[in-house]
């Protein structure tokens, strides 16, 4: 390696050590050197709950907290470089209807993972039982080794029955998984045009 390369590769590994110490000192700026110029991010808190409907990260989330009064509805807006909050009762009523078949959605995701649930715990005790039937088998008479093979095949098919409605559960799952995509670009999009009406209207409050 000559000395004028040397000196080349010690400056070069100098700056990279200068650029990953910005990147770990500034998180957030890099984040924002990153992000799309169009692209929205919102934190929208229902009534007196801290349940949220929200695109963003949880740096929005913590603003959207310190901009909050108590229980309030409350919509924080973050986009194109602007921060705003939306605190319009009717409003935020038409923000919180373009979630609720979402909502609604969800709730049909959380019983079928409730039944998933139900049916994993079933396929736990079979083969629990299975097991224990094997460890009997292994040091059995013929005969009586005979009758607990015929039981853990009876095992065996009805673990086929209970993976044959996880299955199809999964199946319910990645469907209604899709449609939430769906349902969130269009309130995603119908989110946009309700925001540019209240910074219109001056029902936006921009904030740092």
């Amino acid at each position: 390696m000559t000395k004028h390369f040397a000196r080349k590769y010690v400056a070069l590994v100098g700056l990279a050590a200068l650029l990953a110490l910005a990147i770990v000192d500034a998180p957030e700026a890099v984040a924002k050197t990153f992000e799309s110029a169009d692209q929205l991010n919102y934190v929208l808190f229902a009534p007196n709950s801290d349940s949220t409907s929200m695109s963003g990260s949880m740096d929005d989330i913590r603003r959207a907290r310190a901009y909050r009064n108590g229980k309030e509805a409350l919509l924080y807006v973050r986009q194109n470089g602007n921060a705003y909050v939306i605190r319009d009762a009717a409003l935020l009523r038409e923000a919180r209807a373009l979630f609720k078949p979402q909502e609604e959605l969800g709730e049909r995701q959380g019983e079928l993972g409730r039944r998933q649930g139900e049916l994993g715990k079933k396929q736990a005790a079979l083969g629990a039982e299975q097991a224990r039937l094997g460890a009997l088998q292994a040091n059995a008479r013929p005969r009586e080794a005979g009758q607990l093979a015929r039981r853990q095949g009876e095992l065996g098919r009805r673990q086929g029955e209970l993976g044959a409605q996880q299955g199809e559960l999964g199946r319910q799952q990645g469907e209604l998984g899709a449609e939430q995509g769906r349902l969130a670009q269009i309130a995603h999009g119908k989110l946009r045009g309700l925001i540019a009406e209240a910074i219109r209207r001056g029902l936006a409050q921009r904030v740092s």
